[in-house]
């Protein structure tokens, strides 16, 4: 079971990173749309892919009717293929038989693009951007950063970074067949800027922005290692920049809030969450700030929520071929000290966007459905099921998951996401003025729970 388990949170951060797994070398690289096939690697190709699914799908009723007629039916025509298009029409059709999202072709000269991306270096800009109204704006700068530094600020639209332009790095994205739904493109979109705004620490990158007025605005950006963030190895995945923090703030009328934010379920990140808990404990509410968090060690989760629950309760039910996994959640009633304290009782406000994926559902909408949290911001990434990378014979890559996963109400995160409570998406107008949607609506929420004019749910 401890080996399964690994296996599958390994598989859930893989798939919210999108990164291509370290172990699934190919001695063919990714072939051009129009490149000649051969009946051979057609064949190879297609009965990979359809033994892949055929081993580790969950739904047995599936695999022992429709899967099969699939084969049946598809088989020929990838046969007859002639180019890698072609196949990939047919493989495509294959998958679209399933009912369930998280399987895909990944073009392999794609995904290459988007690994070496992703693998270019720990330097880093200090903002964030992402596709919002189909533009790609900063939506935070760091403090102290090369951004900040810069004079770089939230809602300037990004319009190149060196020779590569904004529009080109949306142009990649047509051909991942997951960008194609709202979520799966603000996704890859993050990870294609996010890509082109490292290097190498020290390296320098000329980055061209539209500012508020749509005025031309270049700035020269030294990358630099980011501060407080650890670079974090986990199984065959790339190195992640984990990265966390927590303060007090202030709200409306005289209410104090707990915030606290990380990047990845990691298990450096373990021991501060519970400090940051012990000294914001006091507060009169808690704001989760996962916005951009994709995702990590599932089994994290529960641990973490047993700080708002008062009692034994499950998060989420994860089912494989040969097993099921109950994600319980036990009360925390020691501190970091061992000393005895009480599970934090006051209103927990949950904030999510595109980019809070895996883990980051399992959390947020077990939560949810245990009245525990309310949730603000914008839908979650629908992208709860672990899931693998499978590197194929033509060079593709074949996403598929490899377990379900629910509430303990019953109910799917895959391919719906974690609904808010309160829909509070970033605009540009906000950004430009400096503000957040989500956690103003959150700290107003908490103040007016603390006034006793809201549920506290």
């Amino acid at each position: 079971m401890t080996n399964r388990i690994s296996r599958i949170t390994l598989a859930a951060v893989a798939l919210a990173a999108a990164a291509l797994p370290a172990n699934a070398q190919s001695p063919r690289g990714g072939a051009a749309r129009g490149t000649p096939i051969t009946p051979q690697l057609a064949a190879e190709t297609f009965d990979t892919a359809w033994s892949v699914i055929d081993r580790s799908l969950w739904d047995t009723a599936v695999v022992n009717g429709p899967w099969k007629q699939a084969r049946a039916d598809l088989r020929p025509r990838a046969l007859a293929a002639t180019t890698v298009q072609q196949l990939r029409g047919v493989l495509a059709e294959m998958i679209g038989r399933l009912s369930y999202s998280h399987f895909e072709v990944i073009p392999g000269e794609v995904q290459q693009r988007l690994a070496e991306s992703q693998s270019s270096g720990t330097g880093d800009a200090g903002m964030e951007v992402r596709l919002v109204d189909g533009r790609l704006l900063v939506t935070r700068v760091d403090s102290g950063g090369p951004a900040a530094e810069a004079g770089v600020r939230t809602g300037w639209a990004l319009d190149a970074v060196g020779a590569k332009t904004a529009r080109e790095m949306l142009s990649l994205l047509e051909r991942i067949p997951g960008a194609r739904e709202p979520r799966g493109r603000q996704l890859y979109a993050w990870m294609s800027a996010a890509g082109a705004l490292r290097g190498q620490p020290g390296s320098r990158v000329r980055v061209r922005f539209l500012d508020g007025n749509n005025r031309t605005v270049t700035r020269e950006l030294t990358l630099r290692e980011p501060r407080g963030v650890q670079m974090v190895k986990f199984g065959n995945l790339p190195p992640l920049a984990v990265s966390w923090g927590s303060r007090r703030l202030q709200g409306p009328e005289g209410t104090t809030a707990g915030l606290i934010r990380f990047s990845y379920w990691m298990p450096p990140v373990v021991e501060r969450l519970n400090a940051a808990m012990d000294s914001l404990r006091d507060a009169d509410g808690i704001v989760v700030d996962l916005r951009g968090n994709l995702g990590g060690v599932g089994a994290m989760a529960p641990g973490f929520a047993g700080h708002f629950l008062d009692r034994v309760d499950t998060l989420g039910i994860m089912r494989t071929r040969t097993g099921t996994l109950y994600l319980v959640s036990y009360p925390r009633t020691v501190d970091t000290q061992a000393r005895p304290v009480r599970p934090f009782a006051g209103p927990v406000a949950v904030l999510t966007d595109a980019m809070s994926a895996s883990t980051s559902e399992f959390f947020a909408g077990g939560l949810q459905q245990l009245g525990r949290v309310r949730v603000f911001g914008e839908p979650t990434a629908a992208q709860a099921l672990p899931a693998y990378a499978q590197k194929l014979p033509d060079g593709d890559v074949l996403m598929h998951a490899v377990a379900d996963f629910t509430g303990k109400t019953g109910k799917r995160f895959e391919g719906l996401g974690v609904t808010p409570d309160v829909a509070a998406p970033p605009t540009r107008d906000a950004l430009l003025a400096g503000r957040d949607p989500a956690l103003e609506a959150a700290l107003a929420w908490i103040a007016e729970v603390k006034r006793g004019r809201a549920p506290a749910r």
